[in-house]
């Protein structure tokens, strides 16, 4: 199959699809990958035929953090229908409708509404690949008017549809928030299992892509913390920051642009981030628990089920000390019960269907 592999936003737009990507070219199939260009960079390049990124922002230095704004969930509701099924919808749309003469599928991420209504307008089947780890961001009955103008302006008669002909699920079914079930159309997918947790008392810290240049004074605040501690600590800050803006730290400190995380976090014995859903994840299947820090998006949510399922601690973004933070952290090491539930649903996470199952699938139903 001739396959179109999209993502609309960010690193955490496409990351979850990697699996996917993956079996599908084992399995021999020709992939073109189109989105952002700073996310295209952290791809396997060497399974895609052809990658496509578009230029944004994150590929240059930013000269300032923005102050934290307090979490808005109607805003990040509403940032859905007006964001990613407006704007970022036609771009997308417009983006891959060149190939699509020649595609067979289109695989994309369940906020690329552009490209799963261009697939549909086409008559081409699409697999739409979960992102938001909670399934709360995504709420179709907000959605329907800006859908409906989305199919409208792509040609099609009614709205699009925008769980696609599957809807591959890379997160364990636990995970999801059960007041938002899946779809009757969901695929349950393994994600990679990474290394094997071998925790050495280390501590990783990020606050993503997308929200690191939103984060206010909360990098200072995560390294005053990090420095009452006496444990080796990692500070990843994104591509786009200088880590020399934060100044000397403490020998214990690195302050990195980049890390490997699949390398760190199964090593660490907590991990501090923003609530994205990549980070939750990658968190679990590294076996450590997890100190939340919400912002904004899907991560008030994602941080919902962290303290739901037991996972670790959520704190204050705008409010949290330097001090609380500390405490926290050294809470959340300490508590062997809370590890073991991280455990137990890596054992469940890893026990889903292979992606070579859901690939099998989508050969069925792609043309």
């Amino acid at each position: 199959m001739r396959v179109v592999c999209s993502f609309v936003g960010g690193a955490g737009h496409l990351h979850p699809q990697i699996p996917l990507h993956r079996a599908l070219a084992a399995a021999g199939h020709e992939l073109t990958l189109r989105g952002s260009a700073s996310a295209t960079q952290t791809a396997p390049r060497e399974i895609y035929r052809t990658i496509a990124g578009r230029p944004d922002q994150r590929s240059q230095l930013a000269d300032e953090i923005a102050p934290l704004a307090p979490v808005d969930i109607e805003h990040e509701l509403a940032v859905i229908a007006r964001h990613f099924a407006g704007d970022a919808a036609r771009t997308s749309a417009a983006a891959i409708s060149a190939d699509l003469a020649s595609t067979d599928l289109v695989v994309c991420d369940e906020v690329d509404f552009g490209a799963i209504g261009a697939a549909q307008q086409a008559g081409i089947p699409v697999a739409v690949v979960a992102v938001a780890v909670s399934g709360a961001i995504v709420r179709p009955r907000l959605l329907h008017d800006a859908l409906t103008a989305l199919g409208h302006d792509l040609g099609m008669s009614g709205p699009v549809r925008p769980y696609g002909d599957a809807f591959v699920v890379p997160f364990d079914p636990s995970m999801r928030d059960p007041a938002h079930p899946a779809p009757s159309n969901a695929l349950w997918m393994r994600p990679d299992s990474g290394a094997a947790p071998q925790p050495d008392g280390s501590i990783v810290a990020t606050l993503g892509t997308e929200f690191n240049t939103e984060s206010g004074d909360l990098f200072d605040r995560i390294l005053s913390a990090l420095a009452l501690l006496d444990a080796p600590a990692t500070l990843a800050v994104g591509r786009d920051l200088d880590p020399s803006r934060f100044g000397d730290q403490p020998a214990h400190i690195k302050i990195r642009q980049y890390v490997d995380l699949a390398a760190l976090v199964p090593r660490a014995s907590v991990v501090l981030h923003h609530g994205g859903s990549g980070l939750f994840l990658q968190s679990v299947l590294g076996g450590a628990p997890q100190v939340v820090f919400p912002m904004g998006a899907d991560q008030p949510f994602t941080a919902d089920r962290v303290h739901d399922l037991g996972l670790g601690r959520v704190l204050d973004p705008m409010t949290a000390t330097p001090d609380e933070i500390a405490r926290v952290i050294s809470a959340v090491r300490a508590d062997g019960n809370m590890r073991s539930r991280v455990l137990a649903l890596r054992s469940s996470t890893l026990a889903l269907p292979e992606p070579a199952a859901v690939v099998e699938h989508l050969s069925r139903i792609a043309r």
